[in-house]
């Protein structure tokens, strides 16, 4: 009975050790702890990552290459994981296995150099008092990417590519698209299969190119007669009319077509009150049957600034302007470069 009593005190005795000897296995140590807090960090900082992508998808897109490259580079993941599981079939710690295994794969140092044990656990303090003040996603992002203190040719790089491959792209477009080319002044622009009388000398039926020239409408009226062969309407007599005739009301104001110079002004018996403007380049225009001249000989005009008022003096039914426009000498048809009312 004794030897039993003796035997019982031993099996309690020895049964309390193992309870404290798994208690102090099972307890962290202070270094530990702060193994684990930073191990969280580092699950915090990836978690950031993917939340930031939403919070600062131009910032993550910048730094992308550089993250991917700083990942992997040198890395050989299979041989990591291998080398993990065989560390903990040991009975070495659990936390030293992750810490090296952390360090190996994403090159994160649990203490820096130099690095104090009380600076460390001050800094785990910092990161677990933030982690237990429920910061938003966006603060995750901001506080474990820290883009403000990544290198600077990490994000300068990408945008200096980019503006480099910009500056090479643009040419290309330039050239992809070709600057327009005005035709020169007398290009044919618009050939007529013209089947009537013989036509006058320098005169034409074809649309000729006015270069460059801006114009406008010296007034804005119906087409009262046409260029080209028509029975006179005074005479009677079937001849070839030079330009178009242009309703109007009397002492309307006639508008230079283009800029130019005035190269001559007069009047007969035909066309009444008249002048003509050099545009240059070849390019005039005339106009006749006027009630007042506005300007005066070797006077520079602007575009439609007015050089006459409409009246029906000369050989006239009433009042209109007759316009005609030369190119290099020959006569074209107006209507290829006024307009005129149609209602």
């Amino acid at each position: 009975m004794e030897h039993t009593s003796a035997s019982y005190r031993a099996y309690r005795t020895s049964g309390r050790s193992a309870k404290r000897n798994r208690g102090n296995q099972s307890g962290l140590s202070p270094k530990e702890r702060v193994r684990l807090v930073q191990l969280c960090v580092c699950l915090a900082l990836f978690l950031a990552v993917f939340v930031g992508k939403g919070v600062f998808p131009q910032q993550l897109a910048q730094v992308q290459n550089k993250l991917v490259s700083a990942l992997t580079a040198d890395t050989d993941f299979r041989a990591a994981f291998s080398k993990l599981g065989e560390s903990l079939g040991n009975d070495g710690s659990v936390l030293g296995e992750l810490e090296d295994f952390c360090v190996e794969v994403f090159g994160i140092q649990p203490t820096a150099q130099g690095q104090t044990m009380d600076e460390t656990q001050s800094q785990a303090q910092r990161e677990q008092a933030f982690l237990n003040a429920g910061a938003s996603s966006a603060d995750l992002a901001a506080h474990y990417l820290r883009l403000e203190d990544m290198p600077q040719d990490w994000l300068s790089g990408e945008e200096e590519a980019s503006q480099d491959t910009q500056a090479e792209a643009q040419p290309e477009a330039v050239a992809a698209q070709p600057e327009e080319t005005v035709p020169a002044v007398g290009t044919v622009l618009l050939s007529v299969n013209y089947e009537g009388p013989a036509l006058p000398n320098n005169y034409t039926m074809d649309k000729l190119s006015l270069g460059a020239l801006e114009t406008v409408n010296p007034i804005l009226g119906h087409l009262n007669s046409t260029y080209g062969y028509r029975d006179h309407p005074v005479d009677g007599e079937y001849k070839f009319h030079n330009g178009v005739d242009i309703g109007g009301q009397e002492g309307d104001p006639i508008g230079a077509f283009a800029a130019g110079t005035v190269e001559y002004i007069g009047e007969n018996d035909d066309h009444g009150l008249y002048l003509q403007i050099d545009h240059g380049n070849g390019v005039k225009s005339f106009y006749a049957h006027c009630s007042k001249l506005c300007v005066s000989q070797g006077q520079t005009v602007a575009m439609g600034e007015t050089v006459a008022l409409v009246g029906s003096t000369g050989v006239s039914t009433g009042p209109h302007l007759h316009l005609e426009i030369k190119c290099n000498g020959v006569h074209v048809d107006p209507a290829y470069y006024v307009t005129f009312l149609t209602d």
